[in-house]
């Protein structure tokens, strides 16, 4: 089975390569990751003492941040090395000066050995469930301790089915899991995995740091002006059918729309829906005048920051099926969260709702319900609010207990 996996990786990166010609971001992919390996032994040296983080995305970035954060306090001299598969979190790391970063090579046996070669890493860690076979049979050859943190599992992922059986014995070559629930525990234990400890999720860790920040945008406080805000974060199109029409008819309200595509051709979709309602925030300095209602985020990066400044908050992503954006950001200040029927899944919306924190609507009329009355309900939106905030306290912590079981393994 590990032949046919890895003929299928190189048959895939064969067949990809014409297409490089019509497709930049193709062509951007495979150089990339050429030049990660020449640029290892730059950013990495023999003697080092080294952390190897993997990671998807953004999301498992920021995940990672409160570890790396508190390592590099602890560990001055450990040097840290963070690889990504996606575009989008490798660019938003180019200012991060606590780990060297690049992109992981594809999973080739090749690459594995020539990567795990280069780094030498004390320890590695892969981040969620990006997990990749050929990196791990390498580990397991030189007997580097391989751990998986903030990891969720459910039935439905194909290490649990008939098909996956392979996969899930690859997943056993893990030393240690740190998952974010007790049902991923308890299905790791039922498929005798029993290395396993329940730590949370590390986003709060993170979502906690970020709300002790407190950056500060004056261009913002000018353009709510003290009114009641509402703020759109990481949405989409079908979000925005739900909750427009009801802002738009209101007075003393201020709407800030966060979209998830941070690109022109959305925003510009989003400002012909709004009319002469909305300014980006690129222009607000130039443009802003008592008329608009509506502030456009074309920027990415500052949303976690901005929900500080919302009484309310709608989350987006629960409206189709792309997945329920991070709510954690938005619990962390205290106010009361809406968000799509989707939610499935989404441990902490999950928990939210039940709690009362989190209310789930499925159409345009059950948004302008709920909208309307935590608007006209002081008591109810401070509850709500305060039910999220909570939830965070409470749940934190998660990430001194893989930083003390990652110290042992630098010893």
């Amino acid at each position: 089975m590990h032949f046919i996996y890895n003929i299928s990786i190189n048959i895939i990166i064969v067949v990809l390569q014409p297409f490089r010609i019509f497709s930049n971001r193709l062509n951007d992919f495979f150089k990339d990751r050429a030049s990660s390996l020449k640029s290892i032994e730059q950013k990495i040296k023999p003697n080092d003492k080294t952390i190897w983080f993997h990671v998807a995305s953004l999301g498992e970035f920021e995940q990672i941040k409160p570890i790396v954060k508190k390592l590099k306090m602890q560990e001055h001299k450990l040097k840290i090395l963070i690889s990504f598969f996606s575009p989008s979190g490798y660019k938003a790391s180019l200012s991060y000066s606590l780990a060297e970063r690049i992109y992981l090579p594809m999973d080739t046996k090749e690459n594995a050995i020539s990567f795990i070669n280069k780094i030498k890493p004390n320890v590695a860690v892969f981040v969620k469930n990006d997990i990749w076979v050929n990196y791990l049979v390498e580990l397991r050859k030189k007997g580097i301790p391989i751990y998986s943190i903030s990891s969720k599992f459910n039935k439905s992922q194909f290490y649990f089915k008939i098909y996956g059986k392979w996969f899930l014995n690859k997943l056993k070559q893990i030393d240690y899991f740190f998952v974010q629930d007790d049902a991923s525990k308890e299905l790791l234990n039922y498929n005798n995995i029993n290395n396993v400890t329940v730590s949370g999720d590390t986003r709060i860790d993170r979502v906690k740091e970020i709300a002790k920040e407190d950056k500060q945008f004056n261009s913002i406080e000018m353009f709510i002006n003290n009114d009641i805000c509402f703020i759109a974060g990481s949405s989409w199109e079908t979000d925005y059918t739900i909750f427009l029409k009801s802002i738009v008819e209101r007075t003393n309200l201020k709407t800030i729309i966060a979209p998830h595509n941070i690109v022109d051709s959305e925003i510009r979709n989003l400002e012909k829906m709004t009319k002469s309602l909305s300014v980006r925030y690129s222009r607000i300095d130039r443009d802003l005048d008592p008329s608009k209602k509506i502030l456009i985020i074309d920027s990415v990066g500052s949303l976690k920051h901005l929900y500080k400044f919302a009484d309310i908050a709608y989350v987006g992503g629960g409206m189709g099926n792309l997945g329920l954006h991070n709510i954690l950001e938005a619990a962390v200040f205290g106010i009361p969260i809406i968000i799509g029927k989707n939610f499935k899944g989404f441990s902490e919306a999950e928990q939210l709702v039940k709690l009362g924190g989190v209310k789930s609507i499925d159409s345009q009329v059950e948004f302008e319900e709920i909208f309307n009355s935590l608007i006209s309900n002081k008591t109810t939106k401070e509850a709500m609010g305060k039910i999220n905030k909570e939830y965070i306290y409470s749940n934190s912590g998660g990430s001194e207990k893989i930083i003390k079981a990652l110290k042992k393994s630098l010893v």
